[in-house]
């Protein structure tokens, strides 16, 4: 898959502002940013194998991003954060056995992606207002 990246604006006197006085905000806000919108393409990801009709089963939606429940002691998610000084990276997806040949096959995840990174950007953008001015 792809990467996806998003670019928080900031007037320059509020960065300088936040970097002097509040640093760990912005990196907080970078996490809640990637977080909230990992989520919205996951959540994606889940509907579009519940409406197709995939070979839906409670295990691979429940591993898609994060798990939604049961049968959450199966779920194999793929889901790991990487923080960086200047970035943060989340390593998202399924790890179940068959999820690369369902991905071969409907290109889910991709089709999620392609319709959820409109919502994502604005999740992403909600959260670093609510961490940084809310």
């Amino acid at each position: 898959m792809g990467d996806i990246k998003f670019d928080m604006k900031i007037d320059r006197k509020a960065y300088d502002y936040f970097r002097r006085e509040f640093p760990e905000k912005l990196g907080e806000a970078r996490k809640n940013m990637v977080e909230a919108a990992g989520k919205v393409w996951a959540d994606e990801a889940k509907l579009i194998t519940r409406n197709d009709d995939h070979i839906d089963t409670g295990l691979y939606v429940n591993s898609i991003g994060y798990n939604t429940g049961s049968p959450a002691s199966e779920a194999d998610v793929l889901h790991q954060l990487d923080e960086g000084s200047s970035k943060t990276v989340l390593s998202t997806g399924s790890n179940v056995s068959y999820a690369t040949e369902l991905e071969k096959r409907y290109n889910i995840l991709a089709r999620a992606l392609d319709d959820a990174e409109d919502r994502m950007g604005k999740v992403a953008e909600t959260q670093a207002k609510r961490t940084l001015f809310g």
